[in-house]
């Protein structure tokens, strides 16, 4: 275990913090701090002040002290010796960040909004959104997904198979919006239109559609709007 290795796992427990706790304030992941703890990785100046802060202790003296110590030893080893050949001291390759580290870091700023089917069963694919101000699209960010449309019977709207629906998951009834429901045992995507007493129309494409009560019918998201492909 390096010197600076040791002076963070002892300031760490000192402030009661586990390495997934201290790799995500300080933007990488749980087993990055593990391998800094020991030995197995080098850390940076930038990454050090970092951490430094985090703890509230500076590690950064320990870098520095640690530095001559590593020279001796280099020293050391390319001193000749007796009968044999002087070593070669091999040169470190440079650190190559893993993709999941990035994902870490970047996941404060972008937000992977998943599609799925209409059963909300497959995860089809993600479209990547900035967030801003804590937000998507003004929306929070866990509360958006995208739904791909299963058929045409929403085609009198222009929504066809294929297209892809951004959805706002809210139980919220609203008066004449797109909503994705669920009754008969099926999710459909429909136009809801509030009638007499405590009962709803659900439209489709051709403005036909059927009467519920509204207990019968489980909301599960507004449609924000729909994308296609040319």
């Amino acid at each position: 275990m390096s010197r600076v290795g040791e002076r963070l796992k002892q300031e760490r427990l000192k402030k009661g913090m586990t390495p997934k706790q201290l790799g995500k304030k300080c933007g990488v992941t749980e087993s990055f701090i593990l391998d800094i703890e020991t030995g197995k990785k080098i850390v940076n100046e930038k990454l050090l002040a970092q951490i430094s802060k985090a703890l509230g202790a500076n590690l950064e003296e320990d870098m520095v002290l640690e530095a001559p110590a590593e020279e001796t030893k280099l020293q050391t080893a390319n001193q000749p010796k007796p009968m044999k050949a002087v070593e070669a001291v091999p040169q470190r390759r440079p650190e190559v960040v893993p993709l999941n580290q990035w994902e870490d870091a970047l996941s404060n700023i972008i937000k992977k909004v998943p599609v799925y089917d209409m059963e909300m069963k497959q995860i089809k694919g993600h479209k990547n959104f900035p967030i801003i101000d804590k937000k998507v699209e003004g929306f929070h960010p866990d509360k958006l997904i995208y739904i791909e449309v299963s058929d045409d019977t929403m085609l009198q709207y222009r929504i066809k198979k294929g297209d892809r629906a951004l959805i706002y998951l809210n139980h919220e009834f609203m008066n004449g919006a797109f909503q994705v429901v669920e009754y008969d045992g099926k999710r459909r995507l429909r136009k809801l239109k509030k009638i007499e007493g405590n009962k709803m129309q659900l439209l489709d494409g051709e403005g036909q559609g059927v009467t519920k009560e509204m207990k019968a019918v489980k909301i599960i998201g507004r449609v924000i709007r729909v994308e296609i492909d040319f």
